[in-house]
């Protein structure tokens, strides 16, 4: 009996130190979930999951991330450059006006001058960098530094501006938990620029010419045209005109940066297009240049449009004399609206074909379903009023 008691004394006492021993284990933390993708570089790229620090390296890109994102964007957006603000002053004020706290948001450096820091993004704390395509084709040395640092980084694209902004919204849906709202958006858009290829494959006869220009100097100094870049593509405004079925003066001609270069005025009276479209918005420090955007005033625009016709030599092109010049804004060259530069430019080049498109009530829809700010201001703008 003795033994039998030892026997269950001791068995309760191993049982004990057992249990002791269980407890004092860590238990192993659950590991991040993540999420793999193929961004627009075609670099495979990991990223935490949920994304809650984002930097857009770029500013000008606020308008794809607040397609996505809604009013999320001014929780999770951590940093940016200034190029939103000196480039497209409206857009900057319209969004800070609504979401206050944009205007604390971290300002970095200018990557296409490589004066970012890694240093400066990793103390943000970022979970994904959004960056361009032609950030990385230009060698920027902003890039390597940041990739040679781990950040996770993720490239959009805007080569062309009828589909790449689609793709890019597309990626940014899959990685933000916004497939839905990416998608609806993209959808839309590519329904909107059907609207216009559709018509233009059927159309017959001449070709029309036409002439565009960045209106970033205003009218005493000839702004940038497009033609292509330095590798041979058009981009950019020369992406759109040699998609809508015109003869952009500019093309082949013009090579440069980005695609674009100043034109010869001798070379633009000979060539006397047919249409002449300045490209607008508020740039902060031209401000002589054509203003349109969400504050910009109609009347005043097309003042200012008028005074582009008053250069030297313009009172004798057929454009000026029919009072076909026009103005649009200089973000639908390479944004998610660039569906309203198609419609509109359409418009413009063959009027009586595309007579029952309503290029502005489009894009007014097109903020009524995807935009968390709403459309004001000028968009696009005509001497002739249309």
């Amino acid at each position: 009996m003795k033994i039998l008691a030892a026997i269950l004394s001791l068995l309760v006492l191993i049982s004990a130190g057992c249990q002791r021993e269980t407890l004092s284990v860590p238990a192993t933390p659950a590991e991040s979930p993540t999420i793999t993708v193929t961004d627009l570089a075609g670099r495979e790229v990991t990223l935490k999951q949920p994304i809650e620090r984002i930097i857009l390296m770029r500013s000008l890109g606020l308008y794809e991330l607040a397609t996505v994102l809604g009013d999320e964007v001014e929780e999770k957006l951590a940093g940016w450059d200034s190029s939103l603000k000196t480039g497209d002053l409206d857009t900057y004020e319209k969004f800070v006006t609504q979401y206050p706290r944009l205007e604390e948001v971290t300002i970095l450096g200018d990557i296409l001058r490589d004066t970012v820091s890694a240093e400066a993004v990793l103390a943000l704390e970022p979970d994904l960098v959004l960056m361009n395509t032609y950030m990385l084709n230009r060698g920027s040395k902003t890039v390597e530094r940041l990739q040679q640092a781990g950040v996770p980084l993720l490239f959009l694209k805007s080569e062309d501006p009828f589909r790449d902004p689609q793709k890019s919204i597309r990626l940014l849906g899959k990685v933000l938990g916004k497939v839905t709202e990416a998608n609806a958006a993209a959808d839309w858009i590519d329904a909107e620029l059907q609207l216009v290829f559709s018509k233009i494959e059927t159309i017959q006869g001449k070709i029309p010419t036409i002439y565009l220009e960045a209106g970033t100097q205003g009218p005493d100094k000839y702004g940038n045209t497009f033609g292509e870049n330095q590798q041979g593509k058009t981009v950019n405004w020369g992406s759109v005109l040699a998609q809508l079925r015109c003869q952009n003066i500019a093309a082949g001609s013009i090579s440069g940066l980005y695609g674009m270069g100043v034109i010869r005025p001798e070379y633009l009276i000979t060539a006397d297009p047919e249409v002449i479209v300045i490209t607008g918005a508020h740039w902060t420090a031209f401000p002589d240049s054509l203003q349109l955007g969400y504050y910009a005033d109609r009347d005043q625009s097309v003042k200012r449009l008028a005074a582009f016709t008053e250069r030297p030599g313009w009172s004798e092109l057929s454009a000026v004399k029919q009072r076909r010049v026009h103005g649009i804004h200089t973000r639908f060259g390479s944004h998610i609206m660039s569906f309203a530069a198609a419609q509109q430019l359409a418009k413009w080049l063959y009027p009586e074909e595309f007579k029952e498109l309503d290029p502005e009530e489009r894009l007014h829809e097109f903020h009524q379903k995807f935009m968390p700010v709403e459309m004001s201001g000028t968009w696009m703008a005509s001497l002739d009023g249309d």
